[in-house]
């Protein structure tokens, strides 16, 4: 009996060391092995299912196991899957083959039913539940790293290195500096805030930038890190793409199940996705790790589907649980910029930025008034944060090369005082050269219009430098055409600032559009939309002074107040060598603009927009004219009104809506009515962007009007080909006016009221020729309706269209 218990307790010593002799906890990192590229969110089985997990977006891997663990299989759509025996290994590197073969095709089960679209329809049922915004509040803090680099293209033999070419030669001296160097290094820390509805902060904390010793920017991957497979229409660098699991994507991507993956109690599918072959939509290509966990997307790897997409763009999410609810949460962000048109000395540029999410808090203690429309801003010491700072959030030190990098860039920096480039950089970003404390106003040298010809000019007005609360400045111009001197100045004062509350005084004798619409604020019409002004033949010669008061009454809500005393001479209404009428007027201005969720960041010295905006902006203006104050003839209340609404179909594209509208009541002159906004002249076939397009700009009048301009993108839904794939618009604009004043007679022959509803219809092809930085196509216009032209050929337009694509 003791000898069978000591046998007992031999055995069960053996068998313990046994045990505890296998490896249950191996790591490591899976690359290509072509290329040596670390591989994100390779599948890894353990034992034939037992358990599994994923790499993360550095390749690398982590299991443990309570089981021993004897097998490892690392399967990767696109390479060749390989099962590895560890042994007693507790690190194990492995580097998988690209496989020949496509993409295996879709199996159907018995019930004939693709088993990736129940996985789809399953994941897309429960897309709400995991939307980052259906979340109280959140905050969490980002580590960025943007580096710039090139890669060789492969395209260079050189078989005398003993009679090189220049262009031999710029080759050898690309590749040397590669070897040492990246082109560009940028890395920042920030804190980001969310609030319901749609609330949102971000502050750089920290930033540092290769071959700058004080940056005022930051790099953040904010349209990247919000791109989000559960919108319907998730933004992918500027363009709207429809998701995967958008309601009835499964008509028009191809699934196919790749991998089944058990970890744990979950499973994860890797499904890949594609548009179907004849299926015409912006859509993506790649894969989704969907976890059986609330059917929660775990991994992401995305990239544009279309073959006429001058960019290669790869995005990659990596989402975990955090918070005692298990939220899913992106933590890591991988995106890869590269456009295959551009070399650069026998190499190709490619950015790549990688940016990781840390410290998530899903209960935050926020409060509204924490939040304003600068939604990204930049701490003043954001520049002087020490490299200890940063490394305290870096998942890994920086490499050799990225250390060379910062090194070799910052003493280049200093020989060639970048600094001051950057910041004669940013001031031309927004149109002006600084000159000490005075900055030159570019927008100012040269014009060209119809009526002014060639404008040369000079402007200046005074910068940060002199003052960050009081600026003063002034401008001369001549127009060689009309050949008249035009010349202003203006000074204002910041009250307070966080209400942007400005006074100002501004006096100018220029000139200014015989009936045009005025609102002061947030005046923006697209790329274009200023040529219209370019195009018109007749304009006021306007002597100016006003004083006005603006500022934001609410998060939203701007208010600008006005009292100005003008004398207009329109050219209109004066005959040849004759003189020119004179209008007297004396009016009282108030203006309203309502942006609801509208943003801005304070990037490069300066307050730019974040985003196009998803919500309606209203105007609403008030204009009170005072006879017998100030010099004042006429005494007349003016009413304007304008609405400007996007909309996005994931079927339709997206639809533009302006709807404008006016009214003057009382004794008003012509210079102060409503002319019908047309954009058509005879010797500029341009596109302007807004307004009627076939209407000739004094062509009618009205003291009653209303208007709406309506186009509908609808893409490349209709016509994508290998060689021709333009974005097809369709726009319909419709305006209908009154007038109770008569016209004064010498507008009585060219000009008439709009009372029977004037029509137009069009359709452009933008971007048929296109870079990947921008577009140019053409559109066919047609009038009809009560004021068609009597002749068919008369009321068809033909203009150029120009587009930014980037």
């Amino acid at each position: 009996m003791p000898y069978s218990r000591s046998l007992l307790i031999l055995y069960i010593c053996l068998s313990s060391l046994l045990t505890f002799a296998q490896v249950q906890q191996v790591h490591g990192v899976v690359r290509d092995a072509t290329t040596g590229e670390r591989l994100p969110f390779v599948s890894i089985t353990v034992n034939n299912g037992e358990t599994g997990t994923t790499t993360n977006l550095e390749g690398e891997y982590l299991l443990r196991h309570r089981k021993p663990i004897h097998s490892l299989r690392f399967s990767y759509v696109g390479y060749a899957a390989q099962t590895v025996y560890p042994d007693s290994v507790q690190q194990l590197n492995v580097r998988l083959q690209p496989a020949a073969a496509q993409l295996q095709e879709v199996v159907i089960r018995g019930t004939g039913q693709n088993p990736a679209h129940r996985i789809i329809r399953v994941a897309t049922q429960h897309r709400e539940r995991h939307r980052l915004q259906q979340l109280p509040a959140y905050t969490y803090r980002t580590y960025n790293k943007f580096i710039l680099t090139a890669t060789d293209v492969g395209e260079k033999v050189l078989r005398d290195t003993l009679s090189l070419s220049p262009r031999d030669s710029a080759y050898l001296r690309m590749q040397s500096l590669l070897q040492k160097q990246h082109l560009f290094l940028l890395e920042s820390i920030t804190d980001y805030a969310f609030m319901q509805p749609n609330l949102t902060k971000e502050t750089i904390l920290a930033t540092r930038v290769s071959g700058l010793q004080q940056p005022s920017f930051g790099v953040v991957a904010a349209e990247a890190r919000d791109f989000s497979v559960y919108d319907d229409l998730p933004v992918f660098f500027g363009k709207h793409y429809l998701s995967p699991l958008s309601p009835g994507s499964t008509r028009k991507y191809d699934f196919v199940l790749q991998e089944t993956l058990v970890q744990g109690t979950d499973t994860v599918f890797v499904i890949s996705f594609k548009p179907e072959q004849g299926k015409n939509f912006e859509g993506l290509k790649g894969l989704l790790y969907i976890n059986s966990d609330g059917w929660a997307v775990q991994n992401v790897l995305a990239q544009s589907a279309g073959n006429d997409d001058k960019r290669d763009i790869r995005l990659q999410q990596q989402y975990e649980r955090v918070g005692s609810s298990k939220v899913w949460f992106p933590t890591e962000l991988d995106v890869e910029l590269r456009i295959p048109q551009v070399s650069l000395n026998g190499h190709q540029p490619y950015a790549h930025m990688r940016t990781y999410l840390t410290n998530i808090n899903l209960n935050p203690a926020l409060r509204k008034n924490e939040f304003g429309v600068v939604a990204l801003a930049q701490k003043p010491d954001a520049n002087r944060q020490p490299d200890s700072f940063f490394q305290g959030y870096r998942p890994d030190s920086l490499t050799h090369l990225e250390q060379q990098t910062y090194q070799r860039l910052d003493s280049v920096g200093r020989a060639q005082k970048l600094d001051r480039t950057i910041r004669v950089l940013e001031y031309l970003m927004s149109k002006e050269l600084p000159l000490g404390a005075v900055s030159l106003d570019l927008n100012r040298l040269l014009r060209f219009s119809e009526f002014e010809g060639i404008r040369l000019g000079l402007g200046a007005d005074t910068n940060d430098r002199f003052s960050e609360r009081f600026k003063v400045g002034g401008y001369w111009g001549y127009g060689f055409k009309d050949e008249e001197p035009k010349y202003g100045a203006d000074a204002s004062f910041i009250l307070y600032k966080p209400l942007e509350l400005q006074l100002s005084a501004t006096f100018f004798k220029d000139i200014l559009e015989t009936g045009g619409r005025r609102l002061p604020s947030g005046q923006s019409y697209g790329v274009l939309g200023n040529l219209r002004r370019a195009l018109l033949p007749d304009m006021d010669y306007t002597s100016h002074k006003s004083i006005s008061l603006k500022g934001r009454v609410l998060r939203y809500l701007q208010a600008y107040t006005e009292l100005r005393q003008e004398t207009r001479q329109p050219t209109l209404l004066a005959p040849e060598r004759e003189p020119l009428p004179q209008f007297n007027l004396t009016e009282a201005v108030l203006t309203l603009r309502y942006a609801p969720g509208e943003k801005f960041m304070q990037q490069f010295n300066r307050l730019m927009p974040m985003s196009q905006q998803e919500y309606p902006v209203v105007w609403l203006q008030f204009t009170r004219s005072f006879d017998g104050f100030l010099d004042g003839e006429y005494s007349y209340h003016k009413y304007d009104v304008r609405l400007e609404k996007s909309l996005r179909h994931r079927t339709f594209g997206e639809t533009s809506i302006l709807v404008a509208g006016g009214w003057v009541a009382g004794q008003a002159p012509l210079v102060t009515r409503f002319n019908g906004h047309g954009s058509y002249n005879p010797d500029y076939k341009v596109y302007t962007g807004e307004g009627f397009e076939t209407m000739r700009p004094y062509e009618f009048f009205s003291d009653k009007y209303g208007a709406l301009f309506l186009s509908q993108n609808l893409g490349k839904r209709l016509l994508n080909t290998r060689f021709f794939a333009p974005d097809i618009v369709v726009v319909t604009n419709a305006g209908i006016g009154k007038l109770h004043n008569p016209l004064p007679a010498e507008l009585a022959e060219q000009s008439q009221s709009m009372r029977k509803g004037f029509l137009e219809s069009g359709l452009m092809l933008n971007n048929i020729i296109s870079s990947p930085f921008s577009g140019i196509g053409v559109g066919a216009f047609y009038r009809y309706g009560p004021y068609a032209l009597p002749s068919a050929k008369d009321n068809l337009r033909i203009k150029l269209t120009a587009s930014l694509l980037f």
